[in-house]
């Protein structure tokens, strides 16, 4: 009797061993699991305090423009330094004046001063590259807007320069030349590739869609408002009837004016940015008639909103365009 006593005893003791070596292991895979999480948290809220860290420091840019003259810079100027000022930022912004061997120095600057991120408006498409390229060895991020470069920078901002184009060649089918007839103009500016997809926009539209508007002449004014005039004389010159001029910017468009109203010619004239003087122009109701319009502001505020993009690792398409849109005398103000 002794005997079966002890052995249930004994028993009892396996089992109660059992369940608190089963106990005891339970607890500590969940200390292990409890102690992995608080990790793996304290893990995510030192990476998230790192971004915000980040996301607070304060950056400088460095801005290229390819003329600060051009009202239409200076737009894009204020609204970066609007958003600057609104991140925290510095901006360093420097005039190239259309001079390409400035601008190099000028990005040369930027990277001695070890700035943050660099933004360029090339003063020529072709050969820019090389800019991009001495910044990405100092591991200096490189942005350009309005005019692309033939380099690769991080992301291209502009206008949907085709498109705009497309625009105006769409409003001379549409409100000049309503019968499809006629002989149209560009002035254009070679060196500028926005510009080249201008015209190529426009010529190309109306090969399609009316392609018996003929494009009598196309010449290039270089970004000189005062060659722009006599070029504008020449055509006129050279061909009997212009009834439209394409000009690829508004500097272009005030040559071209100049040259129509001293000859005493009925051609229209279509021009391209949105700036006030144009705008004030076609408000008169006289030959300048429509503008292609641009948003300046609209390119500087999207350039410095992708530099902060990538800045904190985030993915950023390679270009981003805004769509521009026609002023003529029903909605300029």
């Amino acid at each position: 009797m002794k005997k079966g006593i002890s052995l249930v005893l004994a028993a009892l003791m396996a089992v109660s061993l059992v369940a608190c070596g089963g106990g005891s292991a339970a607890k500590s895979t969940t200390a292990a699991a409890s102690e992995q999480t608080e990790k793996q948290t304290e893990k995510a809220g030192e990476t998230e305090a790192k971004k915000e860290e980040t996301k607070g420091e304060a950056k400088t840019i460095g801005v290229s423009l390819l003329n600060s003259t051009h009202v239409f810079y200076n737009s894009i100027q204020t609204a970066m330094e609007e958003q600057a000022k609104e991140y925290g930022w510095t901006l360093d912004v420097q005039d190239a004046a259309g001079d390409a061997n400035k601008q190099l120095g000028q990005v040369q600057d930027f990277i001695t001063k070890k700035v943050d991120a660099i933004v360029i408006a090339p003063t020529n498409s072709a050969g820019s590259k090389s800019m991009i390229e001495l910044a990405e060895k100092a591991g200096i991020p490189v942005f350009t807007m309005d005019i692309a470069s033939d380099g690769k920078p991080v992301t291209h901002v502009a206008t949907d320069n085709k498109k705009g184009g497309q625009l105006a060649a769409e409003y001379v089918v549409n409100n000049i030349l309503t019968e499809k007839k006629g002989n149209a103009a560009v002035i254009t500016y070679s060196e500028i590739e926005s510009c080249v997809d201008r015209e190529t926009g426009f010529t190309d539209y109306l090969k399609e869609n009316a392609p018996d508007i003929k494009v009598v002449d196309v010449q290039n004014y270089s970004g000189d408002q005062q060659k722009a005039a006599d070029v504008m004389q020449n055509m006129l010159l050279k061909n009997d009837n212009i009834d439209v001029v394409f000009c690829v910017g508004d500097p272009a468009a005030i040559g071209a004016l100049s040259s129509i109203t001293a000859a005493n010619a009925a051609t229209k004239i279509i021009g391209y940015d949105g700036n006030p003087e144009g705008v004030a122009e076609i408000k008169k109701g006289g030959n300048w008639v429509a503008d292609v319009a641009q948003d300046p502001a609209g390119i500087g505020k999207t350039t410095l909103e992708a530099i902060k993009k990538h800045l904190e690792g985030e993915k950023v398409d390679s270009e981003i365009l805004i769509a521009p849109y026609i002023i003529d005398a029903k909605n300029a103000k």
